[in-house]
């Protein structure tokens, strides 16, 4: 705690929510969290559930929490920090004689996001994180690497063959092939990775104060500045021997499949003629990469930095000096929930400035904007509509889709989300929001209302005049359902609808493209982005 005290003292982020602040509506919280845990919105019957008794958001809560679709969403929160789900590595998948390079590359950034989303799902120990003997695998990943994975489809558990060390996300291929290291590096720059990642202190952000006649294009001058030079060695005392943890991950041919895919378990004493710096944790020896995931389990900045990690993820903001007294509260909890991701979530998910509702005060915390993988994820389970295109999933990638024009990361180019709307996201809205209104209406148009997710109250193929009070009714359903907002019948909302659709009807749209055009419409909101 006493690292996280001093990394706060030194930022100067904004103020938190004062914890007098509004706090939210019980459908806003049900929106929030339900985004968070599960991807979706929350469905009209759970709205009115907790507006007729909001004492049942709680249960509702442990319903999320344990959701099937809360593993997928915790993968994609963190990807956000280990920022592995990039497109460009050493190898491809014509390497491996596989026909798809998107799900290939896909695949490998995955790999270590999925460890970890199944420990969450799992209530194991974060510590099983660095110290695992497993990782997880699909398909794709089983026919590359050297892995024996378990019966099913899918994501499943798996087992290197190539006999690694068990280290958890410290040794898999994904963590490493997103970060590799040149000769001169000397794996110096994936020792700031697990720095970054793990004990939230990146290196690269540190303020460093040395002599300017060092020549940096001498390789001689260089490493012994790293020795003697006191403004470099403040950093490469402790990063140089955790550097000398990972060379089974060094490769002589970056693009060879043999090397790039198997661990080298013979290159582990490279250390003594690369550098000459001995492994070690902070002054603790070790000689294995199984020694540096213990060190780094029993270390409690560990545990300190999964505690920031996940406050920052879920409040879509950095911490600040007035945190910490309510990271340190969630830091209990978290111990006291035996170190599982789903007891810091709910530790976190009841904070004051995680609900804290809209205000004009200063210093308030904005509303949160979806990320790209969550809005499309929200979007199919509104509307069953995935965008692809010969199978590449469209949010998910950048090499054929959208996924840095939509505001996500890519990993590599572009390290953070979005938090605000821009022009290029607002036109990926427009257009995710016009083909899934199509397919929602085209899906349904022909279905029995019973069976239909969305268009219940109305006969798609006649025009809304036909029965106002059933338009009025599907116009109610569709705010639920898109905005979460609880609108009356004869509201200005339901009037604005109606309009709308007759104005459709006016320039020639059938009944089920007028109805189209108005999800579309409420798709398209600034309320579907915040949340």
């Amino acid at each position: 705690m006493v690292t996280l005290l001093i990394l706060l003292s030194c930022t100067s982020e904004p103020e938190p929510v004062p914890a007098a602040m509004p706090e939210m509506s019980s459908a806003e919280l049900l929106t929030r969290l339900s985004l968070d845990l599960r991807g979706r919105r929350p469905s009209p019957e759970e709205l009115d559930r907790v507006q007729g008794d909001p004492a049942a958001l709680d249960a509702l809560t442990e319903e999320m929490l344990y959701d099937p679709a809360f593993e997928a969403r915790v993968a994609d929160l963190w990807s956000e920090v280990f920022l592995t789900r990039t497109e460009t590595f050493y190898v491809g998948a014509e390497d491996y004689g596989l026909p798809d390079q998107a799900t290939f590359a896909a695949s490998v950034g995955d790999e270590p996001l999925r460890l970890l989303a199944r420990i969450a799902a799992e209530d194991r120990p974060w510590t099983e994180l660095v110290t695992a003997d497993w990782t997880m695998a699909n398909d794709t990943l089983l026919a590359a690497w050297p892995l024996q994975g378990e019966q099913g489809s899918g994501w499943r558990p798996a087992q290197y063959t190539d006999g690694r060390p068990a280290a958890g996300v410290l040794a898999t291929n994904g963590l490493w092939w997103r970060y590799t290291s040149t000769t001169s590096n000397a794996n110096r720059g994936r020792a700031n990775q697990i720095s970054r990642i793990l004990l939230c202190n990146d290196y690269l952000v540190r303020p460093i104060e040395f002599e300017r006649n060092v020549d940096l294009l001498d390789e001689e001058a260089v490493l012994d500045a790293i020795n003697n030079n006191p403004g470099c060695v403040a950093c490469h005392v402790s990063l140089d021997p955790i550097a000398s943890y990972l060379y089974g991950f060094w490769t002589y041919v970056p693009d060879s499949v043999e090397e790039a895919s198997r661990y080298h378990a013979e290159r582990e004493p490279l250390w003594s003629t690369v550098t000459g710096v001995a492994p070690s944790w902070y002054g603790q020896p070790g000689s294995s990469l199984a020694d540096l995931g213990a060190q780094i389990a029993a270390d409690p900045r560990y545990p300190e930095c999964a505690v920031q990690r996940t406050y920052e993820l879920l409040l879509r903001r950095p911490v600040s000096v007035q945190d910490v007294d309510r990271l340190a509260a969630h830091r209990e909890a978290f111990l006291d929930g035996g170190l599982t991701l789903r007891s810091l979530m709910r530790s976190v998910m009841a904070d004051p400035n995680y609900r804290a509702g809209a205000t004009d005060a200063e210093g308030a915390v904005p509303r949160k904007m979806v990320s790209a993988e969550l809005l499309a994820d929200q979007v199919e389970a509104l509307t069953g509509f995935r965008w692809e295109y010969a199978g590449i999933d469209m949010m998910g990638t950048d090499s054929v889709g959208l996924r840095t024009l939509a505001g996500g990361a890519d990993g590599s180019t572009v390290a953070a989300s979005a938090t605000r709307p821009n022009a290029t996201l607002v036109l990926v809205q427009e257009r995710l929001a016009q083909a899934a209104s199509w397919y929602a209406v085209a899906s349904e148009v022909e279905a029995e209302r019973s069976s239909r997710s969305i268009f219940r109250e109305v006969d798609l193929a006649a025009p809304a005049s036909t029965d106002e009070a059933a338009s009025r009714a599907q116009i109610v359903r569709l705010h639920a359902l898109v905005l979460g907002d609880t609108v009356l019948a004869d509201g200005e909302e339901v009037e604005a609808g109606l309009a709308l659709l007759a104005e459709l009807s006016s320039v020639g749209a059938s009944p089920p493209v007028a109805w189209a055009g108005l999800l579309s419409a409420l798709m398209r909101d600034p309320d579907f982005l915040l949340y």
